[in-house]
C-alpha cells in the first residue's frame, strides 16, 4: 500500500477585522506531509498556525471567499458542509493532542474510559472488550501504572493527562498525529520525557495499534506545532516556517539551525539559547 499523504492545497482563511472587512489569516497556504515524517510548523504567533490546525481538524468556519482544498491520499476532505458520520474516516486517520491537554479531558469520566469512549465515538471496529484492551496497551506503554486508570483528570498530575490525551489520540490508530505546543509550560525533566516519547513514536509503531490502512512498520506521521527551535530539532528532521499567513520555508531542521534564509526563519534560530547570529 502506498504511503499515507495529506495535502494541502492554495488554502485560504479569513476572519472578519474590526472594519467588518476580512482579515486572510491563511494566504494561498500549500503543504504536503508523508505519514512516515516527523515535521515541524514554526511561526511567531499570529502567523497563522493555529488557523491551520483548526483547518486540517474540520473545526473551523470558513468565510464567503475563503477557499483551497485538504487532501487525504490524494482524496479531497469536505471542508463545507460537513456531517459527522461522513467525517469519521478523516477524524480516525487525523489525530490531535491539544496544548492544554488536561482542559481537553471530560471531567466526569476516568483515564480508561477517556481513551475507550473515544473508539467508540469513532466508530472504531471492535467491541468494548477489544476497545479496553486498546486502552490498557497504550496507557501501559505511555507509563501510566494501573492504579491512575480509574481516576478523574482532577487526580493526576498535567504530565499524566498529556499522557492520557496521547493515548486517546492513538487509539485509532490515525495515519497523522497533530501536536500543538507539546512541552510548551513543561518543566525540563517532563519536556525531555515527551521528546524522547515522540521521537521514537514515528520511528517504529510500538505504541500505535496496528492499522490495516497504515503501513505497520511505522507510526504516525507527525505535525508538532510550536514557536520553539531547539525543542523541534530533537524530534522533527523536516521544519516549515510560516509567516503572514504561508509557508515560507520548507527545509532540513538541521539546516534552519544553521543556514536559515527567510527572515522568519532566522528570528527563531536566534531565538535558540547559544545558537550564534549570522
Amino acid at each position: 500500500m502506498s504511503e499515507a499523504s495529506l495535502t494541502v492545497r492554495r488554502l485560504t482563511r479569513s476572519y472578519p477585522g474590526e472594519d467588518g472587512r476580512p482579515r486572510r489569516v491563511l494566504d494561498r497556504l500549500d503543504l504536503d506531509l508523508a505519514g512516515s515524517e516527523t515535521v515541524a510548523l514554526l511561526g511567531r504567533s499570529g502567523c497563522g498556525k493555529t488557523t491551520l490546525l483548526r483547518a486540517l481538524l474540520l473545526i473551523d468556519h470558513p468565510q464567503r471567499g475563503d477557499g483551497g482544498q485538504i487532501l487525504l491520499d490524494g482524496e479531497p476532505v469536505p471542508t463545507r458542509r460537513r456531517s459527522a458520520g461522513a467525517l469519521r474516516p478523516y477524524r480516525r486517520a487525523v489525530q490531535y493532542v491539544p496544548q492544554d491537554p488536561a482542559a481537553s479531558l471530560d471531567p466526569r469520566r476516568d483515564v480508561l474510559t477517556q481513551v475507550t469512549r473515544a473508539l467508540r465515538t469513532l466508530d472504531v471496529p471492535g467491541g468494548a472488550d477489544e476497545h479496553e484492551a486498546t486502552a490498557h496497551t497504550l496507557l501501559a506503554a505511555l507509563d501510566l501504572p494501573r492504579d491512575l486508570w480509574r481516576r478523574r483528570p482532577h487526580e493526576i498530575s498535567g504530565g499524566q493527562a498529556q499522557r492520557v490525551a496521547l493515548a486517546r489520540a492513538l487509539a485509532p490508530a490515525p495515519r497523522f498525529l497533530l501536536l500543538d505546543e507539546p512541552v510548551s509550560g513543561l518543566d525540563p525533566a517532563l519536556r525531555h520525557q515527551v521528546l524522547d516519547l515522540l521521537a521514537g513514536l514515528s520511528d517504529d509503531g510500538g505504541l500505535c495499534p496496528p492499522s490495516p490502512s497504515a503501513a505497520d512498520m511505522h507510526g504516525p506521521g507527525l505535525l508538532v506545532v510550536s514557536h520553539d527551535l531547539a525543542a523541534v530539532a530533537r524530534v522533527c528532521r523536516r521544519t516549515l516556517v510560516m509567516d503572514d499567513g504561508q509557508v515560507v520555508e520548507d527545509a532540513p531542521t538541521a539546516q534552519l539551525l544553521t543556514e536559515p534564509h527567510h527572515p522568519a526563519s532566522r528570528a527563531l534560530r536566534d531565538a535558540v539559547p547559544h545558537m550564534p547570529a549570522d
